[in-house]
Protein backbone atom coordinates (compact mmCIF):
# COMPACT_ATOMS: atom_id res chain seq x y z
CA UNK A 1 0.00 0.00 0.00
CA UNK A 2 2.80 2.42 0.88
CA UNK A 3 4.65 1.78 -2.41
CA UNK A 4 1.46 2.69 -4.32
CA UNK A 5 1.33 6.00 -2.47
CA UNK A 6 5.01 6.74 -3.05
CA UNK A 7 4.67 6.08 -6.77
CA UNK A 8 1.55 8.25 -7.09
CA UNK A 9 3.07 11.21 -5.23
CA UNK A 10 6.74 10.99 -6.19
CA UNK A 11 6.78 14.68 -7.17
CA UNK A 12 5.44 15.90 -3.82
CA UNK A 13 7.21 15.67 -0.49
CA UNK A 14 6.27 18.48 1.90
CA UNK A 15 2.96 19.97 3.03
CA UNK A 16 3.84 23.07 1.01
CA UNK A 17 4.06 20.90 -2.13
CA UNK A 18 0.52 19.68 -1.52
CA UNK A 19 -0.70 23.22 -0.86
CA UNK A 20 0.59 24.19 -4.29
CA UNK A 21 -0.99 21.07 -5.82
CA UNK A 22 -4.39 21.85 -4.32
CA UNK A 23 -4.14 25.47 -5.49
CA UNK A 24 -3.59 24.31 -9.09
CA UNK A 25 -6.45 21.82 -8.86
CA UNK A 26 -8.85 24.31 -7.28
CA UNK A 27 -7.92 27.27 -9.49
CA UNK A 28 -6.29 25.88 -12.67
CA UNK A 29 -6.49 29.32 -14.32
CA UNK A 30 -5.52 31.27 -11.22
CA UNK A 31 -7.48 32.58 -8.24
CA UNK A 32 -11.19 33.28 -8.64
CA UNK A 33 -13.21 34.94 -5.89
CA UNK A 34 -16.18 32.68 -5.00
CA UNK A 35 -18.39 35.77 -4.55
CA UNK A 36 -17.51 38.18 -7.36
CA UNK A 37 -15.22 36.16 -9.63
CA UNK A 38 -12.34 38.64 -9.34
CA UNK A 39 -8.91 37.31 -10.34
CA UNK A 40 -6.69 38.94 -7.72
CA UNK A 41 -6.37 38.40 -3.98
CA UNK A 42 -4.15 39.25 -1.03
CA UNK A 43 -2.47 36.26 0.57
CA UNK A 44 -2.83 35.91 4.34
CA UNK A 45 -0.10 33.44 5.23
CA UNK A 46 -0.19 33.46 9.03
CA UNK A 47 -2.41 30.38 9.23
CA UNK A 48 -1.66 26.67 8.79
CA UNK A 49 -3.29 26.89 5.38
CA UNK A 50 -3.21 30.09 3.31
CA UNK A 51 -6.22 32.41 3.31
CA UNK A 52 -7.05 34.53 0.27
CA UNK A 53 -8.77 37.92 0.51
CA UNK A 54 -10.32 39.21 -2.70
CA UNK A 55 -8.82 42.56 -3.68
CA UNK A 56 -12.17 43.67 -5.12
CA UNK A 57 -14.81 42.70 -2.53
CA UNK A 58 -12.62 41.69 0.48
CA UNK A 59 -14.22 38.23 0.67
CA UNK A 60 -11.92 35.79 2.43
CA UNK A 61 -11.74 32.18 1.31
CA UNK A 62 -9.65 29.26 2.47
CA UNK A 63 -7.82 26.96 0.11
CA UNK A 64 -9.85 23.99 1.34
CA UNK A 65 -13.25 25.75 1.16
CA UNK A 66 -15.47 24.07 -1.41
CA UNK A 67 -13.39 20.87 -1.41
CA UNK A 68 -13.75 17.51 0.33
CA UNK A 69 -11.18 18.79 2.84
CA UNK A 70 -13.37 21.69 4.00
CA UNK A 71 -13.45 21.97 7.79
CA UNK A 72 -10.78 19.31 8.22
CA UNK A 73 -7.65 19.65 10.35
CA UNK A 74 -6.02 16.63 8.74
CA UNK A 75 -2.86 17.64 6.82
CA UNK A 76 -3.22 17.87 3.05
CA UNK A 77 -0.50 15.26 2.58
CA UNK A 78 -2.68 12.69 4.33
CA UNK A 79 -5.73 13.72 2.33
CA UNK A 80 -3.90 13.26 -0.95
CA UNK A 81 -2.53 9.95 0.28
CA UNK A 82 -6.11 8.84 0.98
CA UNK A 83 -7.23 10.00 -2.48
CA UNK A 84 -4.42 8.02 -4.10
CA UNK A 85 -5.26 4.87 -2.15
CA UNK A 86 -8.87 5.09 -3.36
CA UNK A 87 -7.64 4.62 -6.93
CA UNK A 88 -6.13 1.21 -6.20
CA UNK A 89 -7.90 -1.61 -8.09
CA UNK A 90 -8.87 -3.25 -4.79
CA UNK A 91 -9.80 0.04 -3.11
CA UNK A 92 -9.28 0.77 0.57
CA UNK A 93 -11.49 0.53 3.65
CA UNK A 94 -11.50 2.74 6.73
CA UNK A 95 -9.46 0.33 8.86
CA UNK A 96 -6.76 0.06 6.20
CA UNK A 97 -6.73 3.83 5.68
CA UNK A 98 -6.48 4.58 9.40
CA UNK A 99 -3.42 2.33 9.58
CA UNK A 100 -1.86 3.73 6.40
CA UNK A 101 -2.08 7.43 7.27
CA UNK A 102 -2.03 7.06 11.08
CA UNK A 103 -5.39 8.64 11.95
CA UNK A 104 -8.31 7.42 14.08
CA UNK A 105 -10.87 5.07 12.57
CA UNK A 106 -13.56 7.78 12.78
CA UNK A 107 -11.39 10.23 10.85
CA UNK A 108 -10.52 7.60 8.25
CA UNK A 109 -14.20 6.62 7.91
CA UNK A 110 -15.19 10.24 7.28
CA UNK A 111 -12.37 10.79 4.78
CA UNK A 112 -13.38 7.66 2.86
CA UNK A 113 -17.01 8.73 2.65
CA UNK A 114 -16.14 12.27 1.55
CA UNK A 115 -14.00 10.90 -1.26
CA UNK A 116 -16.73 8.46 -2.27
CA UNK A 117 -19.30 11.25 -2.37
CA UNK A 118 -16.99 13.22 -4.66
CA UNK A 119 -17.01 10.20 -6.97
CA UNK A 120 -20.79 9.95 -6.67
CA UNK A 121 -21.26 13.62 -7.51
CA UNK A 122 -19.14 13.19 -10.63
CA UNK A 123 -21.11 10.07 -11.64
CA UNK A 124 -24.40 11.97 -11.50
CA UNK A 125 -23.18 14.31 -14.26
CA UNK A 126 -22.21 11.48 -16.60
CA UNK A 127 -25.29 10.10 -18.37
CA UNK A 128 -25.26 7.00 -20.55
CA UNK A 129 -25.37 7.54 -24.31
CA UNK A 130 -25.42 5.50 -27.51
CA UNK A 131 -26.49 1.84 -27.32
CA UNK A 132 -27.84 1.19 -23.81
CA UNK A 133 -28.35 -2.18 -22.15
CA UNK A 134 -30.23 -2.60 -18.86
CA UNK A 135 -31.01 -5.54 -16.61
CA UNK A 136 -32.24 -6.07 -13.08
CA UNK A 137 -30.11 -8.01 -10.60
CA UNK A 138 -30.03 -9.07 -6.99
CA UNK A 139 -27.03 -8.35 -4.78
CA UNK A 140 -26.10 -10.59 -1.84
CA UNK A 141 -28.80 -13.21 -2.65
CA UNK A 142 -29.74 -15.89 -0.14
CA UNK A 143 -30.77 -19.40 -1.15
CA UNK A 144 -33.99 -20.01 0.79
CA UNK A 145 -37.40 -21.45 0.08
CA UNK A 146 -39.11 -18.15 0.87
CA UNK A 147 -40.12 -15.52 -1.68
CA UNK A 148 -39.70 -12.74 0.89
CA UNK A 149 -36.71 -10.43 0.72
CA UNK A 150 -33.90 -11.29 3.10
CA UNK A 151 -32.50 -8.32 5.01
CA UNK A 152 -29.15 -8.38 3.22
CA UNK A 153 -30.57 -8.91 -0.29
CA UNK A 154 -30.78 -5.80 -2.45
CA UNK A 155 -32.52 -5.11 -5.75
CA UNK A 156 -30.52 -3.14 -8.32
CA UNK A 157 -30.60 -2.09 -11.94
CA UNK A 158 -27.41 -2.37 -13.98
CA UNK A 159 -27.03 -0.30 -17.14
CA UNK A 160 -24.22 0.06 -19.61
CA UNK A 161 -23.47 1.98 -22.77
CA UNK A 162 -21.81 -0.22 -25.38
CA UNK A 163 -20.24 0.26 -28.78
CA UNK A 164 -21.49 -1.48 -31.92
CA UNK A 165 -19.24 -4.46 -31.19
CA UNK A 166 -20.89 -4.88 -27.79
CA UNK A 167 -17.89 -3.67 -25.78
CA UNK A 168 -18.93 -1.97 -22.52
CA UNK A 169 -17.87 1.68 -22.32
CA UNK A 170 -19.60 3.01 -19.19
CA UNK A 171 -21.82 1.53 -16.47
CA UNK A 172 -24.36 2.59 -13.86
CA UNK A 173 -25.65 0.54 -10.92
CA UNK A 174 -28.55 1.88 -8.87
CA UNK A 175 -30.09 0.38 -5.75
CA UNK A 176 -33.88 0.03 -5.95
CA UNK A 177 -36.47 0.17 -3.19
CA UNK A 178 -37.19 -3.50 -2.55
CA UNK A 179 -39.87 -2.67 0.02
CA UNK A 180 -42.35 -1.62 -2.70
CA UNK A 181 -42.00 -5.01 -4.41
CA UNK A 182 -44.37 -7.85 -3.53
CA UNK A 183 -41.57 -10.39 -3.28
CA UNK A 184 -38.02 -11.08 -4.42
CA UNK A 185 -39.28 -12.35 -7.78
CA UNK A 186 -40.85 -9.04 -8.78
CA UNK A 187 -38.80 -6.60 -10.84
CA UNK A 188 -38.83 -2.84 -10.17
CA UNK A 189 -40.24 -0.37 -12.68
CA UNK A 190 -37.47 0.50 -15.11
CA UNK A 191 -38.78 3.84 -16.41
CA UNK A 192 -37.58 5.99 -13.45
CA UNK A 193 -34.15 4.37 -13.70
CA UNK A 194 -33.92 5.12 -17.41
CA UNK A 195 -34.85 8.76 -16.78
CA UNK A 196 -32.14 8.99 -14.14
CA UNK A 197 -29.17 7.49 -16.00
CA UNK A 198 -29.85 7.74 -19.76
CA UNK A 199 -29.39 10.90 -21.84
CA UNK A 200 -32.61 11.01 -23.93
CA UNK A 201 -30.98 13.17 -26.60
CA UNK A 202 -27.95 10.93 -27.17
CA UNK A 203 -29.36 7.44 -26.58
CA UNK A 204 -29.67 5.47 -29.83
CA UNK A 205 -31.36 2.36 -28.45
CA UNK A 206 -32.30 1.03 -24.99
CA UNK A 207 -32.56 -2.75 -24.54
CA UNK A 208 -34.02 -4.05 -21.27
CA UNK A 209 -33.85 -7.65 -20.03
CA UNK A 210 -35.60 -8.88 -16.89
CA UNK A 211 -34.93 -11.74 -14.52
CA UNK A 212 -38.39 -13.30 -14.35
CA UNK A 213 -39.94 -12.00 -17.56
CA UNK A 214 -38.61 -14.67 -19.92
CA UNK A 215 -36.32 -13.99 -22.84
CA UNK A 216 -32.54 -13.93 -22.95
CA UNK A 217 -30.67 -12.62 -19.90
CA UNK A 218 -27.83 -10.12 -20.29
CA UNK A 219 -25.05 -12.12 -18.67
CA UNK A 220 -22.46 -9.44 -19.36
CA UNK A 221 -24.35 -7.03 -17.10
CA UNK A 222 -25.06 -9.74 -14.54
CA UNK A 223 -21.33 -10.44 -14.44
CA UNK A 224 -20.70 -6.75 -13.73
CA UNK A 225 -23.19 -6.90 -10.85
CA UNK A 226 -21.37 -9.97 -9.53
CA UNK A 227 -18.03 -8.16 -9.74
CA UNK A 228 -19.46 -5.22 -7.80
CA UNK A 229 -20.81 -7.57 -5.14
CA UNK A 230 -17.47 -9.38 -4.87
CA UNK A 231 -15.56 -6.10 -4.61
CA UNK A 232 -17.77 -4.87 -1.77
CA UNK A 233 -17.50 -8.18 0.07
CA UNK A 234 -13.74 -8.47 -0.42
CA UNK A 235 -12.73 -4.92 0.58
CA UNK A 236 -15.48 -3.85 2.97
CA UNK A 237 -16.75 -7.18 4.33
CA UNK A 238 -20.30 -6.10 3.59
CA UNK A 239 -22.02 -2.71 3.34
CA UNK A 240 -25.14 -1.41 5.10
CA UNK A 241 -28.16 -0.64 2.87
CA UNK A 242 -27.98 2.99 4.04
CA UNK A 243 -24.60 3.57 2.38
CA UNK A 244 -24.77 0.93 -0.36
CA UNK A 245 -25.43 3.36 -3.21
CA UNK A 246 -22.30 5.43 -2.65
CA UNK A 247 -20.19 2.25 -2.63
CA UNK A 248 -21.80 1.17 -5.91
CA UNK A 249 -21.05 4.61 -7.34
CA UNK A 250 -17.42 4.22 -6.28
CA UNK A 251 -17.25 0.89 -8.12
CA UNK A 252 -18.76 2.45 -11.26
CA UNK A 253 -16.48 5.50 -11.04
CA UNK A 254 -13.34 3.35 -11.05
CA UNK A 255 -14.74 0.91 -13.66
CA UNK A 256 -15.56 3.76 -16.06
CA UNK A 257 -12.03 5.15 -15.86
CA UNK A 258 -10.02 2.02 -16.57
CA UNK A 259 -8.48 3.73 -19.62
CA UNK A 260 -8.46 7.25 -18.21
CA UNK A 261 -6.17 9.14 -15.76
CA UNK A 262 -8.08 8.04 -12.66
CA UNK A 263 -5.81 9.66 -10.07
CA UNK A 264 -5.85 13.07 -11.75
CA UNK A 265 -9.62 12.99 -12.26
CA UNK A 266 -10.27 12.00 -8.65
CA UNK A 267 -7.97 14.74 -7.37
CA UNK A 268 -9.92 17.25 -9.44
CA UNK A 269 -13.28 15.89 -8.25
CA UNK A 270 -12.15 16.21 -4.62
CA UNK A 271 -10.93 19.77 -5.18
CA UNK A 272 -14.27 21.20 -6.32
CA UNK A 273 -17.90 20.92 -5.38
CA UNK A 274 -19.80 20.73 -2.08
CA UNK A 275 -18.52 18.62 0.79
CA UNK A 276 -20.79 16.22 2.68
CA UNK A 277 -20.69 16.63 6.46
CA UNK A 278 -20.55 14.04 9.22
CA UNK A 279 -24.09 14.83 10.49
CA UNK A 280 -25.44 14.46 6.94
CA UNK A 281 -23.66 11.12 6.56
CA UNK A 282 -25.19 9.65 9.70
CA UNK A 283 -28.60 11.22 9.01
CA UNK A 284 -28.59 13.44 12.09
CA UNK A 285 -31.66 15.56 12.90
CA UNK A 286 -31.46 19.31 13.51
CA UNK A 287 -31.34 18.75 17.29
CA UNK A 288 -28.58 16.18 16.93
CA UNK A 289 -26.59 18.51 14.68
CA UNK A 290 -26.90 21.26 17.29
CA UNK A 291 -25.57 18.97 20.03
CA UNK A 292 -22.78 17.82 17.70
CA UNK A 293 -21.69 21.42 17.00
CA UNK A 294 -21.89 22.27 20.69
CA UNK A 295 -19.67 19.32 21.70
CA UNK A 296 -17.23 20.19 18.93
CA UNK A 297 -17.05 23.83 20.08
CA UNK A 298 -16.53 22.82 23.71
CA UNK A 299 -13.79 20.37 22.73
CA UNK A 300 -12.06 23.07 20.69
CA UNK A 301 -12.17 25.52 23.62
CA UNK A 302 -10.75 22.93 26.00
CA UNK A 303 -7.91 22.19 23.60
CA UNK A 304 -7.04 25.85 23.01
Amino acid sequence: MQSFWEEACSLYETEEDFIQLLYKLKWPEGFRCPDCGHKHAYLIGTRRLPLYQCSACDTQTSLIAGTVMQGSRTPLRLWFQAISLHTRPEGVNAVQLSQAIKVTYKTAWLICHKIRHAMQRQNCHEMLTGLIRITDAKLFPRTTGSSAWHEQEQSVFVAASADEAGQIERIKIKKQNKHVLKNCYESPKVEPFISEVVDPNLAEKVTVSRHYFGGKRDYVLLNIAQKAQNALARTFRGVSPKHLQVYLDQFCYVFNRVNRPLLQELRMACSSGPCITYPALIGATAATRYRFRKRKTMAWREAS
